[in-house]
């Protein structure tokens, strides 16, 4: 129990709010009210806040954490941790050297990275299955796009599906970028099946694995397995990572970087 007076931040609270859902099948309005010492209107539109955000599953009286296979389209998750993910996005382009061909996957921290890409100007080749990042790196002339084919999902703006895969098959690449749902310290997850199939794929066809995530995504697991932490090569995150999944990390020899504060990026 906290001491009387010791307030906590509402990031705070939405923070250790998504945590305590990682580990408990639901929580209360009244004992989360009782626990930060605030009304339960002040918990009722937190939880409201952290449910239209994609973090959490409202439920009567609480929460519940959100479903396995359930997120929400490209579009909203871009809207969220905005700040964080371009200066993800910025840190990225310093992974890439011009001449390098890449494999891009559809997602909403790809896209900043797509547009901060564009804005280097660097020469190279992008293989992706998302229109969203294909129309980014088309603003930059130095810049072939290859925009795989296959069944177009608009929540997603992207391609998926047989075609995707085989056309993949058809080429190799220097690295591969990709977001996912969640990271721990065995494996990275995501919501979308149909999506995994095509970041296994990319990462297959690629040198190096090179994970996209803001810090929501650490200690998440989600419905489908995209690999195996050990099969990354870097990731790149926005804050500090809590000291055990950093040191699963560092155990399994991958480069954690770490987005520096105060950089700009594209404009949301």
């Amino acid at each position: 129990m906290r001491a009387p007076g010791d307030k906590v931040s509402k990031r705070s609270r939405h923070e250790r709010i998504v945590a305590r859902l990682a580990n408990d099948v639901a929580v209360r309005i009244s004992a989360l009210a009782e626990e930060f010492q605030v009304t339960t209107e002040t918990i009722r539109r937190d939880l409201d806040e952290l449910s239209d955000r994609g973090l959490i599953s409202r439920t009567y009286g609480g929460a519940a954490p959100r479903s396995l296979i359930g997120e929400p389209g490209v579009m909203l998750r871009a809207q969220t941790n905005v700040a964080e993910r371009q200066r993800i996005a910025l840190a990225a382009v310093n992974l890439v050297k011009p001449g390098d061909v890449i494999m891009i996957d559809a997602g909403s921290t790809t896209a900043f990275f797509a547009a901060e890409l564009a804005r280097s100007a660097y020469p190279l080749t992008a293989i992706t299955n998302s229109l969203g990042v294909a129309r980014a790196l088309g603003t930059s002339e130095a810049i072939t796009v290859l925009l795989c084919p296959g069944e177009f999902r608009l929540t997603e703006d992207a391609v998926f599906g047989p075609e995707t895969l085989a056309f993949l098959d058809r080429y190799h690449a220097d690295a591969a970028f990709f977001g996912a749902g969640g990271f721990a310290a065995e494996q990275v997850t995501d919501a979308d099946a149909a999506g995994v199939w095509v970041k296994r794929k990319m990462l297959e066809r690629s040198e190096r694995a090179c994970l996209l995530a803001d810090h929501s995504k650490a200690g998440q697991r989600q419905f489908a397995v995209v690999c195996a932490t050990y099969e990354l090569d870097v990731l790149v995150t926005g804050q500090p990572l809590e000291a055990a999944l950093a040191a699963a990390l560092a155990g399994a020899d991958v480069t954690v970087q770490l987005a520096p504060e105060g950089t700009v990026g594209t404009a949301a």
